[in-house]
């Protein structure tokens, strides 16, 4: 069901102008969680990245929350933990086989966070960035910060199933696995909800998809 309807997504192809991750800003409520998109544009082949993000006050990342974009992914596995003694999170991507990743842009990766009592922004600022690919030289170019604003309640973002405030193939994926019974964390229903049926099924699905096309 899933790679049915993320066919649409495989003919977004553009080339970028240069290599670089990029975390996306993020919208939460205080002593929440909240869902971290990373994008990666790349104008070469790529088979490895690592991240490196100093976690601010109060933040601390869910273990095991780090998940791979399917539509993007080949053999690649990922691995991620808060770097013992340190504020650090760190993840890391990299192919079994020396394969690269499928397509040149979007995102690549999804991790999860604990959110603060405080409401306010919040910068998540890399510390290190890299890639790897079939040459000696980090083909890296550039790495972009992002903002979390946790705020005091949720405005309703059509689409939004994993509750960032923003609306991508995450959203999708987030829906699928409640239709699947996976109980996905967050979740949330009324923007899940897309035609505002009272039920989530592929419908809504598709819905998600025309939003993040259109």
């Amino acid at each position: 069901m899933l790679a049915l309807l993320l066919i649409p997504f495989t003919g977004k192809a553009q080339m970028p102008e240069k290599n670089l991750l990029e975390i996306h800003d993020a919208v939460g409520l205080p002593q929440s969680t909240v869902v971290i998109d990373v994008e990666m544009q790349n104008k070469q082949p790529i088979t490895a990245f690592l991240l490196d993000v100093p976690l601010p006050s109060g933040f601390s990342y869910i273990d095991g929350s780090a998940v791979l974009n399917p539509l993007r992914q080949v053999d690649h596995i990922v691995g991620s933990n808060t770097i013992p003694g340190t504020n650090i999170f760190r993840v890391v991507a990299v192919s079994v086989t020396g394969a690269a990743f499928l397509g040149n842009i979007g995102i690549m990766v999804s991790f999860k966070l604990n959110t603060p009592s405080q409401t306010g922004n919040y910068m998540l600022e890399p510390e290190y960035c890299s890639m790897a690919g079939s040459y000696r030289s980090d083909p890296l170019e550039d790495c972009i910060h992002g903002i979390v604003s946790i705020i005091e309640s949720m405005p309703l973002t059509s689409g939004d199933s994993n509750c960032n405030g923003s609306v991508n193939v995450m959203d999708v994926i987030t829906t699928v696995k409640y239709m699947l019974g996976d109980n996905p964390q967050p979740f949330c229903f009324e923007n899940a909800d897309v035609n505002g049926d009272g039920i989530i099924n592929v419908l809504d699905a598709v819905d998600t998809i025309d939003i993040i096309l259109n």
